[in-house]
């Protein structure tokens, strides 16, 4: 069967009429807008917060140092993401809807995440698996923070990432619960759920 859109728009009315005036986001012609994570974000971040330094840090003062580090990353990440110099397309319309649905988790709270992820260890392999209102799940394959933690013999690298996520919740005033659950096979799988 194939949908004539042109009937079905005379059945349903005009679909941009359905949207009030004020609420339409509108892309301006000619207007050239830059969606990727800039290279030089990745450089700001790594400069302020050398991955060497925290790793040093860790093995010297044990794991509970760990969380600090965490805090630490995400202060700095979301203070340069969400810089002048840093804040592209995708986080003004992330906010921009937010502000009018006055929701903001999890998009708002998944930009910092996945910028945390892709600024500290950008090769590393990831994905969503869930992205719903109430919950957000990130899973991660052979974590390459994990695999150097562990080098220096520091078996529970998910403070780091615990700390982090309640840094980059409390950035945008949002209670969750957070779990993480890892096997054997080398995959870690952060939950978030709202309180």
């Amino acid at each position: 069967m194939v949908l004539d859109f042109k009937a079905l728009q005379k059945i349903k009315g005009n679909p941009s009429a359905e949207v009030a005036p004020n609420r339409r986001l509108k892309v301006n012609p000619g207007q050239d807008y830059v969606y990727d994570m800039p290279k030089e974000l990745i450089y700001n971040v790594n400069k302020e917060f050398p991955l060497e330094n925290m790793l040093k840090q860790v093995t010297d003062a044990g794991e509970e140092s760990l969380s600090i580090q965490g805090r630490k990353f995400m202060t700095i990440l979301i203070r340069e993401a969400d810089s002048e110099r840093f804040r592209d397309r995708t986080a003004e319309m992330i906010e921009k809807v937010a502000q009018q649905t006055g929701i903001r988790f999890p998009h708002v709270f998944e930009r910092y995440i996945e910028l945390g992820i892709l600024a500290l260890r950008p090769r590393d392999a990831w994905t969503v698996t869930e992205a719903t209102t109430r919950t957000l799940k990130v899973r991660s394959y052979n974590c390459s923070l994990s695999k150097l933690l562990a080098e220096k013999g520091v078996k529970n690298c998910g403070l780091f990432c615990l700390a982090a996520s309640k840094t980059a919740a409390e950035r945008i005033r949002i209670t969750l619960d957070i779990t993480c659950a890892n096997d054997n096979m080398e995959i870690c799988e952060f939950t978030y759920r709202t309180q």
